[in-house]
């Protein structure tokens, strides 16, 4: 260094760092780039939301339309069915039944055309036409009679609620799991837990060799008996601490896009962008932590005790919480009781249902201001770990 004093950063401490954790750093790139494609692909699989509503909504509109030509054939004595309906090339008849229930009705738009293009998009489904027609077929019989015993009008959701909890199943579990976003809940667990193990891991383990691990081996005598400050030694390993992760999460967050350009049908760029974006900010606030337990302790095992022991508690805690969420417990996985944990671990603060709405029309920002907290949070200890290594005695 020509007998210059580094005060502020120290390029040979950054390049044995590199040199140090460069093996692990890729290892970990690696496993993280490899689970998101993975989950992408998993995603692929599970995101059927939008053609499921869209087939359901073809099927109230065609189950609308085989309830007027049954009506109309009770009134006129016809007997209109979807079977000719395909095969009629005059559908005056169809037209003037549909005609008689718009009039009725006041409300309703129904025509050929309508007919035509609820059966189209029934048949991209894997179930066939005659399916669903012989369903109706159930549901219409039932609707015209009443229990025997009751006197109450029968209904096919009725007779499916009565069998299910004749073999034990409650009806309301069973409804509030066919309503869940099972693709929101596969998220959770994507950037909360698999997406945080990794990383987490390295943090735990960068954060304690940094500088307490060579206090302990004395190996920062050798560094602070060059014309280095300990500021520089310690606004280079916080450096170090805060760009490695940022360029593992960038690199994780490309393979995300370029998987999910693959994979997916459809995709937002500005959410998965801002849900790495809230990912980096949570792993710096857990790691300032751990870079904090590295100055302020002499001894490697106790700073592992204080940084890993509180990540561990972290990674844990929102484990445990997950299964407290609304979605867990409706699916009969998890107790409300759990979600205190929820509120115990600085997890908590990453919302990922909250930045879920990024790209979509009613964006909830209540994600700002936790990761707000958490980018003070990570400050906080960064400022807190470089002021106490420059006061504190080394033995050295």
């Amino acid at each position: 260094m020509n007998g210059k004093i580094t005060r502020f950063f120290s390029k040979p401490l950054m390049k044995q760092n590199i040199k140090s954790n460069y093996i692990l750093t890729i290892a970990i790139i690696a496993v993280m780039c490899m689970m998101c494609v993975v989950s992408t692909y998993a995603t692929s699989i599970m995101d059927t939301k939008n053609s499921k509503q869209e087939s359901e909504d073809a099927q109230a509109d065609f189950y609308s339309y085989l309830y007027v030509m049954a009506s109309y054939n009770d009134v006129a004595g016809t007997k209109l069915s979807y079977e000719d309906f395909e095969k009629a090339d005059d559908k005056t008849a169809y037209e003037t039944a549909f005609s008689m229930a718009n009039q009725q009705s006041g409300n309703t738009d129904l025509s050929v055309d309508g007919l035509e293009s609820a059966a189209k998009e029934l048949k991209k489904t894997d179930i066939s036409l005659d399916t669903y027609i012989h369903q109706f077929e159930y549901v219409y019989a039932l609707g015209q009679v009443k229990g025997c015993f009751s006197g109450d009008e029968l209904d096919m959701q009725d007779m499916m609620s009565t069998m299910l909890e004749t073999m034990g199943v409650d009806p309301d579990r069973v409804e509030h799991m066919a309503e869940m976003d099972t693709t929101a809940l596969f998220n959770q667990m994507d950037y909360t837990v698999m997406g945080l193990l990794p990383i987490f891991l390295f943090i735990v383990i960068v954060g304690n060799s940094l500088i307490v691990d060579q206090v302990d081996r004395g190996s920062m005598a050798y560094v602070l008996s060059t014309p280095t400050k300990r500021f520089a030694v310690a606004n280079t390993q916080a450096i170090f601490m805060v760009v490695t992760p940022l360029i593992m999460i960038a690199v994780t967050a490309s393979a995300r896009l370029i998987a999910s350009r693959i994979f997916l049908d459809s995709y937002s760029v500005s959410r998965i962008l801002v849900l790495y974006l809230g990912l980096y900010v949570l792993v710096e606030a857990v790691a300032g932590i751990c870079y904090l337990g590295s100055c302020l302790f002499d001894q490697s095992r106790r700073s592992m005790a204080f940084g890993g022991g509180l990540t561990v508690w972290f990674f844990l805690a929102s484990l445990l919480g997950m299964f407290g969420a609304k979605d867990m417990v409706n699916m009969g996985f998890g107790a409300e009781a759990l979600n205190v944990f929820n509120k115990l671990t600085l997890v908590g603060l990453y919302d990922i249902k909250a930045i879920s709405t990024v790209g979509t029309g009613s964006v909830d920002t209540t994600f700002i201001w936790k990761l707000i907290v958490l980018g003070v949070i990570a400050v906080v200890c960064y400022a807190a770990g470089a002021l106490r290594f420059q006061k504190k005695d080394l033995p050295l």
